[in-house]
């Protein structure tokens, strides 16, 4: 069985994923109502409303939850389920998608690889887990945005992820990725 931080990171990358198909597919009315009805549905979560008609919901929650969240569960979700939101409502819809990249790649990356194969602290934070998610970014933003700008969101995004800012990385991700999208237009 894996261990739950593994599980966690690969569930945080399947999950924060999931935007894409509205992102992409949907109208905005309805991108909108899906942020609506996931943000509410996490609040319910947060704040263990609901826990008898939501009962397979928490244990999914809990399965995948760090311990020192089990006292609002969700939490770290519904920090990237605001930052995504933000990002479409301020950004536009193809910058969303670049914050939810950034987000879902990078961050899974970097645990994966920090948490594992780390040893040079910086903030608390590993440089070997920021050079993943740098080089997961690049890879995979390269596609979308080609060699020049995919460098400059990876770079900020890495940089976002490593500064022991005060806000929930999963908030400050998206925002960070899809604002610079926008610059780069």
């Amino acid at each position: 069985m894996l261990n739950l931080e593994i599980r966690r990171k690969i569930f945080h990358l399947l999950a924060i994923s999931l935007w894409l198909i509205p992102l992409k597919f949907f109208p905005t009315w309805l991108v909108i109502l899906s942020f609506l009805m996931v943000i509410i549905l996490n609040l319910l979560l947060v704040n263990r409303i609901g826990i008898k008609f939501f009962s397979t919901l928490y244990r999914i929650v809990f399965y995948f939850e760090r311990e020192k969240n089990l006292q609002k569960p969700g939490i770290q979700a519904l920090w990237a389920n605001l930052g995504i939101a933000l990002s479409f409502l301020l950004f536009g819809r193809e910058c969303a998608i670049i914050g939810v990249l950034l987000l879902a790649v990078g961050d899974a990356f970097s645990s994966l690889i920090g948490t594992k194969m780390g040893r040079i602290m910086l903030w608390g934070k590993t440089l070997e887990g920021s050079l993943a998610f740098f080089f997961s970014t690049l890879l995979v933003l390269y596609f979308l945005l080609g060699v020049e700008r995919a460098l400059v969101v990876s770079l900020v995004g890495a940089t976002v992820e490593l500064l022991p800012l005060r806000l929930d990385d999963n908030f400050t991700l998206p925002i960070a990725g899809s604002f610079v999208c926008f610059v780069l237009k």
